[in-house]
């Protein structure tokens, strides 16, 4: 009687417990896997699921508060989906359906890239002059506690959303920063962004620095235009500088129409699915070349270097048209895909990495620069968003000394 007395105290509830749904789970699982006699399936496979439903069986006979079957269920998901990469996620039905809307759905935002990442919510890039980066937020931050509530197995997709609403929403976020002690408290004050805007301008002599601060449908048009004015500006132009630090935001065929300015009809980057399979080829196409004779070029990269900006980069490198300066970037560039399931929630899945043209693998690995960027001096904090002025930059500085220095690489464009 003890005993009863004691689940009692803990299921004030009195909501009766169904031991039978682990067993139903199992065999759900194993015929839903492979649509055959589950006695079929291979041991480990047999093994591992017999596993999971032993965990259901003891979670809820003995866990102190009883859980929903569909909670549990819920959470077994979103922990596998977690456990996959940071661009992968488990969506209830309600952030499906927000999913779905795209772009399209919130009016303001607080300009943060995140990913989860070993059960870490870390902020890979900050976008220059939004909400995120005018409270203090940096990246490399990492978040501990949204609105007073500690950040734990919650997937990126639902981290986002909490950074995404009516304009004028205050979020309260506490975070940990290298080097600090003692986490700090910020508020962030949800705004809509504004447009991006691609930033040029004359650094010592004939060298020009360029900065793209994230990828839009507008980055292509917009830098083919800036780089034509300079050709007609500069006919004497002797070195670019571009700028893709702390640029996280784009799509693929963003980061592709925008190496095609630079490179027309070359290969730019390619993804490849599971065991190799499912190649896809992306190329630049003739007719959106700018440059079309032999310009040097150095890159800035840094660890918010990310998505759309690494396919840029990757391609500039393998051509050798650029050298990249700075620190290794994130290495966050592949193909994800939505995977509807019956109840109306979805599994967001990664399903194909992307690869340099030479066949390096970006995704979860990264692009090294040639030329690490200066080291700040002790104690000098997280680079400040957006980056200071080209001429208070010693990264831009060490860029002109190297085009100075002719030690970058070029590539000669065929003409016309």
């Amino acid at each position: 009687m003890k005993g009863n007395d004691t689940d009692n105290a803990a299921n004030p509830t009195g909501r009766r417990l169904r031991p039978r749904f682990v067993t139903v789970l199992a065999l759900v699982l194993l015929a839903g896997f492979w649509g055959q006699p589950v006695f079929s399936a291979e041991s480990k496979t047999y093994e591992a699921l017999r596993l999971l439903t032993e965990a259901f069986y003891e979670i809820s006979q003995k866990y102190v508060w009883p859980r929903g079957e569909e909670e549990m269920l819920r959470g077994a998901l979103r922990g596998m989906l977690n456990s996959l990469d940071p661009d992968s996620s488990f969506l209830t039905p309600e952030e499906y359906r927000d999913y779905q809307k795209g772009e399209g759905g919130p009016e303001a935002e607080a300009g943060l890239e995140l990913v989860v990442k070993e059960h870490l919510l870390a902020v890979v890039a900050v976008l220059d002059g939004g909400p995120a980066a005018k409270a203090g937020i940096r990246p490399g931050d990492l978040l501990l506690k949204i609105n007073g509530q500690m950040v734990r197995n919650l997937t990126t997709q639902e981290v986002s959303r909490r950074f995404r609403g009516a304009a004028g929403t205050v979020v309260k976020v506490q975070v940990m920063r290298n080097g600090l002690i003692k986490p700090l408290d910020l508020a962030v004050s949800l705004a809509p962004l504004a447009r991006p805007k691609i930033t040029a301008q004359a650094v010592k002599e004939a060298f020009i620095y360029v900065r793209i601060p994230y990828f839009t449908d507008d980055t292509p048009a917009e830098l083919a235009t800036v780089l034509k004015d300079l050709k007609r500006r500069q006919p004497q132009l002797k070195g670019l500088i571009l700028d893709l630090r702390n640029n996280a935001r784009g799509s693929m065929e963003q980061g592709v129409r925008t190496a095609s300015v630079l490179l027309g009809d070359k290969e730019i980057v390619s993804t490849r699915g599971r065991k190799g399979g499912g190649q896809v080829s992306y190329r630049g196409k003739p007719r959106d070349l700018v440059l079309d004779y032999s310009l040097p070029m150095v890159v800035l990269v840094d660890q918010g270097t990310a998505r759309a900006a690494e396919i840029v980069v990757a391609a500039l490198r393998h051509y050798k048209l650029a050298s990249l300066l700075g620190a290794k970037t994130f290495g966050l560039c592949g193909i994800t895909k939505a995977f509807p399931l019956k109840d109306g929630s979805a599994l967001v899945m990664t399903v194909a990495h992307c690869y340099t043209p030479e066949g390096q693998r970006i995704t979860g690995v990264g692009l090294e620069p040639q030329e690490a960027g200066k080291k700040p001096p002790p104690g000098a904090g997280p680079p400040p968003v957006p980056p200071p002025m080209a001429e208070e930059d010693p990264w831009v500085q060490q860029a002109v000394e190297l085009l100075k220095g002719g030690k970058t690489l070029t590539m000669d464009y065929p003409k016309g």
